[in-house]
């Protein structure tokens, strides 16, 4: 099976990610880690982007809601998040831009 797409959006909060840390690897088709942050105090739908232990920024709040639902029970697994674009000599706001497709299942044997 293949990669099914989901949506397509630019990273909010860049500026305040730790983006500088991992610039080398913030390349197209590098893959990032969704993790809900439900306790965040600027959006209780807030789902920060990280590559490796690096928080790059957020899905934007604009955006995050047609996720939360998948995330909140347990569905992270079936979504994929991948840089699409970047360009850091654009402002924050438009540096980084990602896709978000639906992962492929993985084959599971049937049962006789």
């Amino acid at each position: 099976m293949k990669r099914i797409y989901f949506d397509r959006m630019l990273v909010a909060g860049v500026q305040y990610g730790e983006s500088l840390f991992c610039i080398d690897a913030l390349k197209a088709g590098t893959k990032l880690n969704m993790v809900r942050e439900p306790h965040n105090a600027h959006d209780p739908n807030a789902i920060a982007l990280y590559y490796g232990e690096y928080r790059i920024g957020y899905i934007p709040a604009s955006e995050n809601s047609s996720l939360v639902p998948f995330l909140d029970q347990g569905w992270s697994e079936a979504f994929e998040a991948y840089i699409d674009s970047y360009c850091p000599d654009k402002h924050p706001s438009q540096q980084i831009g990602i896709t978000i497709f639906i992962a492929p299942r993985s084959a599971e044997p049937q049962k006789d």
